[in-house]
């Protein structure tokens, strides 16, 4: 136990946030609608279990333990977090999820913006003029952390999914741009995704194309 509690605050910052006022359940900033039983591997080789959720905004994955919320001190100590079936790999800014893990592997990098729902003018009409921001939400006064939104802003999702070949990371956000990076088998994979209607922002449509595409480098 001793062991944990260093490993972990090796790698969490504790935030003071009183119990009653921790919101953790169903809020649109976060990936999973619960915080997760986690595993958690580090790079030393060291593992432990922890209750994880990853929230968008801020792409920083939160630690509930306690009653308590921590942040990872410096993420890239861990080398990969079982979170129930789904992986994430640390990444420079926040962590990626793994879709596939293959020779082409598929990751999607979860991450959403704020925008004012807008302030109300006369005759009720409203105006977003402000536009979208990236104002940070995640800590409140005092360096507490507040995971849930404002109730003057909505959670705008802006994930991308990403391919790695070789080891380099290429983000795909339509057709053209995924077959440039596969010049060799470009005409089966263009017949792949017109019989199969590929949507290129859907998570198990891609999963099903970079499968067809490992299976045509074997």
């Amino acid at each position: 136990m001793r062991q944990l509690l260093i490993v972990l605050f090796t790698l969490a910052v504790v935030q003071t946030a009183p119990a009653q006022n921790i919101e953790t359940d169903n809020l649109e900033n976060l990936v999973f609608p619960t915080f997760q039983e986690s595993l958690v591997k580090l790079k030393n080789g060291q593992t432990y279990e922890t209750m994880l959720n990853y929230e968008k905004t801020e792409q920083q994955m939160v630690v509930l333990r306690n009653n308590q919320l921590f942040l990872f001190k410096d993420h890239l100590m861990v080398d990969s977090i079982y979170m129930g079936e789904r992986v994430f790999i640390p990444s420079e800014k926040g962590f990626l999820e793994v879709l596939i893990n293959a020779p082409v592997s598929l990751f999607m990098d979860h991450k959403a913006r704020l925008e004012s729902t807008g302030a109300t003018l006369a005759y009720g009409s409203k105006t977003t003029t402000a536009g979208v921001t990236h104002i940070t939400t995640i800590f409140g006064q005092e360096g507490a952390i507040i995971l849930k939104i404002p109730e003057n802003f909505k959670v705008m999702d802006d994930s991308s999914f990403l391919v790695r070949i070789g080891g380099e990371l290429h983000k795909i956000t339509n057709r053209k741009q995924f077959l440039k990076l596969f010049p060799e088998i470009r005409k089966k994979l263009e017949a792949h995704i017109s019989d199969k209607g590929t949507d290129f922002k859907s998570a198990d449509d891609l999963i099903s194309l970079i499968g067809f595409c490992n299976s045509l480098s074997r």
